[in-house]
């Protein structure tokens, strides 16, 4: 009997207690800080249990109260995350326009690589973005351990999907991370003792390296990606590009990428996040594939003017997980089908694994206070001087190892001509 077949038949026996439900916390676009650890927290730490459940009764149209896949409030009624904090946002479009002016507005005419665009502190978060990557995983403890004492291939596999996807509306903080420079690392604790460690590898283009290692080796996540972010004028695409892989200690392994970021608003309108493209799922061990689609069937709105047929909103995903057993994927055996919203529930034929209404919390990580290296990024001087308040200092020294960077690339390329 699999693990996720044993809470099935627990939850049943749980029906005539009355559980206080945990609130869900919904202020993931705030700027974050890494906090030290605390002893009572760390000793009081339980695991959210996963309990998979029968699917509520969908209705057959899109409902505009978010009822349809129990989305939650932060949804905009179209679909995507819609964010409250317009304080930020009118500081943000004030600087959007200042960048459009000093590039005389060519930025409308082509895509424009936000990483070569220097932003001033004033809309910064105090973290480097090697933490800010963890926020997708913060869900690995949870997850990626049951799905590593889970039998049953499937079933691991359906895990590793829930922990991605829930991550997804973790990864909405409105706050811009500071670039990492070349060597830097961060080093870090989930409140369960699994370890984290990052570092940046290449600083052009700006690659990623990353991984998690479980406190029982029971699991070992590692990848790296290349942060790819681009400016259309209207708005804002980022994407880690590159694989990343879960290995289990049983010797299964289990690929996956993820979604593209997709910022709308940027100079007009409501300011919302959505997810793109797809995200694939492989299981190169036993032969099992998926592949979501976000947002499958999107309509402009000179389209939607002339329809009136309702839609799922945009942050509606769909897909299915097969068993490879053919060269042409079309012709392989459909094993479920998987469709939700990334800001509501994750189904799997007629059974829902996870919904952020049940009240979801990303686990805590605690940042390394002894161990940690003297390149570790909450010792840069310019996230320091930010995270004390003091804006002013902060952009000196942004400034200061902006150069610094930029003479060590320069060496680095005489030297490589040598």
């Amino acid at each position: 009997m699999s693990i996720i077949s044993q809470q099935k038949s627990k939850s049943k026996t749980k029906k005539t207690k009355h559980k206080k439900k945990q609130k869900l916390i919904l202020d993931v676009e705030e700027p974050r800080v890494v906090t030290e650890p605390n002893e009572k927290e760390i000793e009081e730490y339980e695991p959210k249990e996963i309990v998979v459940k029968p699917s509520p009764q969908r209705s057959k149209d899109y409902n505009k109260s978010n009822e349809l896949w129990d989305r939650v409030h932060y949804a905009h009624p179209n679909g995507g995350w819609l964010y409250r904090n317009h304080e930020m946002i009118k500081k943000q479009r004030k600087i959007v326009f200042e960048i459009i002016k000093s590039i005389a507005g060519n930025i409308f005419k082509s895509e424009r690589d936000l990483c070569s665009i220097t932003m001033p502190v004033s809309i910064f978060e105090p973290r480097s973005y090697l933490h800010r990557l963890v926020d997708l995983f913060q869900f690995c403890p949870i997850f990626f351990k049951v799905a590593a004492q889970e039998k049953d291939p499937l079933e691991r596999l359906k895990l590793v999907i829930c922990c991605v996807i829930l991550g997804l509306h973790n990864t909405v903080a409105q706050a811009k991370p500071f670039n990492p420079i070349l060597g830097e690392t961060f080093q870090g604790n989930f409140i369960d003792g699994t370890e984290i460690y990052c570092e940046q590898v290449c600083h052009h283009p700006p690659i990623s390296a990353y991984e998690i290692i479980d406190k029982d080796k029971l699991y070992h996540f590692h990848g790296r990606g290349q942060f790819k972010s681009k400016f259309k004028g209207y708005s804002v695409t980022g994407h880690s590009e590159g694989d990343n892989t879960l290995e289990f200690c049983d010797g299964s392994k289990i690929v996956f990428t993820t979604p593209v970021l997709l910022l709308k608003g940027i100079i007009f309108g409501d300011r919302i996040v959505e997810y793109s493209s797809t995200a694939t799922f492989h299981d190169v061990t036993n032969n099992l594939y998926c592949e979501l689609t976000f947002n499958p069937d999107p309509r402009g709105w000179i389209k939607s003017m002339f329809t009136s047929s309702k839609s799922n909103p945009t942050d509606y995903f769909y897909g299915q997980i097969i068993e490879i057993t053919h060269k042409n994927i079309e012709k392989c055996k459909v094993l479920c089908e998987v469709n939700g919203s990334w800001l509501g529930r994750t189904d799997f034929d007629d059974m829902t694994y996870i919904s952020l209404k049940d009240g979801w919390h990303p686990v805590i990580i605690y940042e390394k206070k002894e161990e940690s290296l003297p390149s570790d990024c909450k010792y840069r001087s310019d996230l320091v001087q930010l995270k004390s308040g003091n804006s002013k200092n902060a952009a000196i020294e942004k400034h200061r190892l902006e150069v610094l960077q930029r003479k060590d690339a320069k060496l680095r390329k005489m030297a490589s001509r040598k």
